[in-house]
């Protein structure tokens, strides 16, 4: 069989891509675009220099390099463990589809350490497109919260000079206001909560009206209770601060208050809830 290098480049960094991607999606994270590309291009690379040199497509070789596609995609991230298993499991079975696919047509879509498709290049756009639709619609978030799509979204909250980026799961029963203006209430986890208070909130034993009586007078002025209902007790009251700002992950603004919730709100996954 006839292979073209720059075939086996474009198609393998396209499916490293679509791979990350997907990964991404299932893990709820918000890659950015430019290390994705990057990622999937070394991924590309890869695959070439294991087509010249055959010793570089062996099963541990093959492992090593999926970890470097991660790290150039996703390094710094707290869930880096996470996100490269999901990598794996995603690479595995497009590799065991293309397989089973070239075994029922005869022919051969894998080569070496990548993928071969020797098809028009706007074909394998539409892949594209198709892999980027069902990561976006299909997966996202699915690694963390089950079948359902749930949309993870990161903010940066500012408040009396400290700044803290929070992850905040989009939640239908979240449908919290602010009692006096009507603003949403993102309810965020006691931790990321305390930080942004500067420590004021020792005693995780007191309610919500007992913390508020016992902040100095300058923060307590900034704060205020709403009240709320929930599956199990019948309702009560939560401490809530208005933040000097509220920042989306591509620079909108959200308006609203934050609300002080218990000490393990996601689990790790998310460290607040936001209504949809």
């Amino acid at each position: 069989m006839v292979v073209y290098l720059d075939v086996l480049f474009s198609v393998n960094a396209l499916m490293d891509y679509i791979t990350l991607l997907a990964a991404a999606r299932l893990g709820g994270v918000r890659a950015k675009r430019s290390r994705l590309v990057l990622a999937a291009l070394a991924g590309g690379g890869y695959a070439v220099l294991a087509a010249l040199w055959p010793a570089l497509a062996f099963v541990p070789l093959r492992v090593l390099a999926g970890v470097g596609v991660c790290a150039a995609a996703f390094w710094g991230r707290d869930a880096f463990g996470r996100l490269c298993a999901l990598y794996m499991m995603v690479a595995a079975s497009f590799a065991g589809l293309a397989a089973a696919l070239g075994h029922a047509a005869g022919r051969q879509l894998l080569y070496g350490a990548g993928y071969y498709f020797a098809v028009p290049f706007r074909i394998l756009l539409l892949a594209a497109a198709a892999g980027y639709a069902v990561s976006g619609v299909l997966l996202r978030g699915d690694a963390l919260h089950g079948p359902l799509r749930r949309e993870v979204e990161h903010l940066t909250i500012r408040f009396d000079g400290r700044e803290r980026e929070v992850r905040v799961l989009h939640d239908t029963g979240n449908g919290l206001c602010e009692p006096v203006s009507g603003k949403p209430v993102v309810v965020l986890e006691r931790k990321a909560a305390a930080f942004l208070l500067g420590g004021a909130l020792p005693d995780s034993t007191k309610d919500a009206a007992s913390l508020l009586a016992a902040l100095p007078p300058g923060l307590a002025r900034r704060c205020g209770l709403v009240p709320y209902r929930a599956v199990g007790p019948e309702g009560g009251l939560l401490l809530y601060f208005r933040p000097d700002s509220v920042c989306r992950a591509d620079g909108g603004m959200l308006d609203c208050v934050c609300a002080v919730g218990p000490q393990n709100l996601g689990r790790g996954a998310y460290e607040g809830l936001i209504g949809v």
